[in-house]
């Protein structure tokens, strides 16, 4: 079976405009990156110098720039590849491609101005083609994304496959007998390689689109979450998030085993009137800030609103409770923010938890203790044994620059 060579072109133009119309379709009713729309005029403009290579032989005029417009797709998709891996370190400058893609086209312009043979022209065609899809694969498997990326080795292998088909069309049209290599078997395959090439483009734009957009929505979901769970001024979870992984914790540990810590602000309210809502804010940063710096892995914090903190202390007794408030305390003198006007200062209450106690029963005891902890002139720490209904405060100690 003989392929008609006129009637392969055709369909080759038919397809690269398809690709190409599929891509301007899907970017104007889509979302899109930078670099997108340079793949889609890479594939425009190779239908639109197909088209006119093809009409070379009514219009000689036109062969200058049929050939122009068929070796830019690699330097075009390039240049689109830059935009879209912005943050990759390219070790060439962009001006080199554009370089590359003048002097191939100068090559072959020169080749023709001298009035060579076919094959002087046809060969210095071949080597510049030859050198720009070669020059863009390299390029991209150079790329951080190649290795996991089917859409970039999809890309570099065609621009291979391309690069290999001008290099076998160098032999033809050098080949000292006309036997050897001759036949359509060279056209086709460059007929092959550019249908190939633009569907693989197809594939290659909207798969990375797809890609990125799934990347940027991942991301989005991890702020979303943080959002959700996270008090954001305080960097600490916030009440619903700290009872969901004081839960989790409490289903590995004996709760007898565990601590509760409850501690606020003393005068808070007075120093958000006094300073501001601001200074308050920086004041509540430093607290969260002093208690992750306090805490050890397993350990769990949250802010319950306000000024009201809690922590949950697995494996720790009350004394060592009281000592971890201490260190919060004694990272929060040397982060004051208004010193001399509304020094900062803690109030702790501290719980031992119960066997088979919640987390919110052992909150109120806590709560019951912080509020004995004002009772008593705050900067202290206070314990509560006993139940809610009678509970029995222990050990006091003082904190801070109040405890001397």
């Amino acid at each position: 079976m003989t392929l008609h060579l006129p009637t392969l072109n055709f369909l080759s133009i038919a397809v690269l405009a398809l690709s190409a119309g599929v891509m301007t379709l899907f970017g104007r009713t889509g979302r899109v990156y930078r670099g997108f729309w340079w793949w889609a005029t890479a594939q425009w403009l190779l239908a639109l110098g197909l088209l006119l290579h093809a009409l070379r032989d009514e219009e000689p005029s036109l062969l200058p720039l049929a050939n122009l417009l068929i070796l830019q797709w690699p330097i075009v998709v390039l240049t689109g590849m830059r935009r879209f891996y912005a943050r990759h370190t390219w070790r060439v400058p962009a001006l080199v491609d554009w370089l590359l893609l003048t002097l191939a086209f100068g090559a072959w312009l020169a080749a023709s101005a001298a009035q060579g043979s076919v094959a002087t022209c046809v060969t210095a065609f071949a080597v510049g083609a030859f050198a720009l899809n070669l020059y863009g694969a390299v390029l991209l498997m150079r790329l951080a994304d190649f290795r996991h990326s089917s859409a970039l080795k999809a890309l570099a292998l065609t621009e291979w496959a391309a690069a290999v088909v001008q290099a076998f069309r160098i032999l033809q049209v050098q080949a000292p007998s006309p036997g050897r290599l001759a036949g359509d078997a060279v056209p086709v395959a460059s007929a092959l390689v550019v249908v190939v090439s633009a569907l693989v483009m197809v594939y290659f734009g909207l798969l990375l689109t797809c890609e990125r957009t799934e990347s940027n929505l991942r991301v989005t979901r991890r702020k979303l979450r943080f959002l959700a769970n996270m008090d954001t001024l305080t960097r600490v979870p916030n009440r619903r998030h700290f009872h969901e992984l004081a839960g989790r914790a409490l289903q590995s540990i004996e709760a007898a085993r565990a601590a509760v810590m409850m501690f606020d602000i003393d005068h808070f309210k007075q120093i958000n009137d006094l300073l501001g809502h601001a200074v308050g804010d920086e004041a509540l940063r430093q607290v969260g800030r002093c208690t992750r710096d306090t805490l050890r892995e397993v350990d769990v914090a949250g802010r319950l609103g306000g000024d009201e903190f809690a922590v949950l202390l697995p494996g720790t007794s009350v004394s060592d409770a009281m000592a971890v408030a201490a260190r919060i305390v004694g990272k929060l003198e040397h982060r004051q923010v208004a010193p001399r006007i509304a020094p900062l200062s803690l109030s702790f209450g501290v719980v031992q938890m119960f066997p088979d106690e919640t987390m919110a029963e052992a909150l109120h005891r806590a709560d019951q203790a912080l509020y004995e902890a004002k009772r008593q002139g705050r900067s202290c720490a206070v314990a509560a044994t006993g139940d809610e209904e009678q509970p029995v405060f222990g050990e006091s100690r003082r904190l801070g620059l109040a405890a001397g």
